[in-house]
């Protein structure tokens, strides 16, 4: 019998699927994935088939929203890049990798800044709102920031993600306090956390939403810089867009051409300086990617 749900978690090749008429069921994957090069994902919807009870097979899987591949997961709604400016420090840069990486994937973002309690942080959260971003001031110690972020979770599929320590387990906790998630302490000579999420996994909220876990920046990798990025990073950048028409030149890469509309707005201060710094970061990362066609004719 045929049955649909949602894969919260993967582990070791075994899919457990929260069915919707209740119950998980621990399954495999059928070959024929494999063959197609296609691995189911958490956050899935798919088919499953139970062979035994308890047990069974992911049969099909539903047209995606969007995918990632590291962290695995797809449909998401929203990306909460949870971060903070007490130790450790969020380097912007690595905020704005993710947010890049989820405009092109046709994903939302949240910026989460933790422990407000012992570093404000006031000067990041204003150069994410600057940028368009919804952005919450939070203390999972205090709880502040907590109500409204867990509004904005309603009725979505959300993805935590932040470097190690800035709190993503402990915010996840003050959001649903049964979930009693393993948390870390900081270490002060590192001025980092260690990674207490070791695996992705989906969790349901009681206000209507629903959120993966994942181990954090660091799973963010290569994979997803490519050349999708390359050719669209200039709109991935919201602050970016009203200016990219009135470039001089068509084709403008927005790094030091005359004329460049961004630069401008850059320098009068419309678009924060760190946001356009990661932007040429980015740029240099992407800048020697090259397509097979192109490398198979040099």
């Amino acid at each position: 019998m045929s049955s649909r749900g949602q894969i919260g978690k993967a582990l070791s090749g075994f899919y457990y699927v929260n069915l919707e008429d209740g119950g998980v069921l621990t399954c495999r994957a059928r070959g024929k994935f494999r063959k197609e090069g296609l691995a189911p994902l958490v956050g899935d919807w798919v088919e499953v088939r139970e062979t035994e009870p308890g047990s069974g097979m992911v049969w099909e899987i539903e047209p995606r929203r969007n995918a990632f591949q590291r962290p695995a997961v797809a449909n998401i709604d929203q990306m909460v890049v949870i971060a903070s400016a007490a130790i450790p420090v969020t380097d912007p840069f690595l905020i704005d990798r993710v947010t890049a990486i989820a405009a092109l994937k046709g994903c939302g973002v949240v910026i989460c800044v933790n422990k407000c309690d012992l570093q404000p942080g006031q000067d990041l959260a204003d150069i994410y709102r600057r940028a368009g971003f919804p952005v919450v001031m939070a203390s999972a110690e205090t709880g502040k920031g907590i109500p409204a972020l867990r509004e904005m979770l309603a009725g979505k599929l959300s993805a935590f993600t932040g470097n190690s320590g800035v709190g993503k387990s402990s915010i996840l906790n003050a959001i649903e306090s049964g979930f009693a998630l393993q948390v870390a302490d900081v270490s002060e000579k590192l001025g980092r956390g260690r990674h207490t999420t070791r695996h992705v996994e989906l969790y349901r909220l009681s206000c209507g939403g629903s959120v993966i876990d994942t181990p954090g920046f660091s799973s963010f990798e290569e994979a997803e810089l490519g050349l999708a990025l390359k050719e669209r990073l200039p709109e991935t950048f919201l602050e970016f867009r009203p200016y990219l028409a009135e470039c001089r030149f068509v084709g403008c890469s927005h790094t030091r051409e005359k004329g460049c509309a961004v630069l401008a707005a850059v320098k009068e201060g419309s678009i924060p300086r760190s946001r356009h710094e990661s932007y040429l970061r980015l740029y240099r990362e992407l800048k020697e990617l090259r397509s097979w066609n192109q490398r198979e004719n040099t």
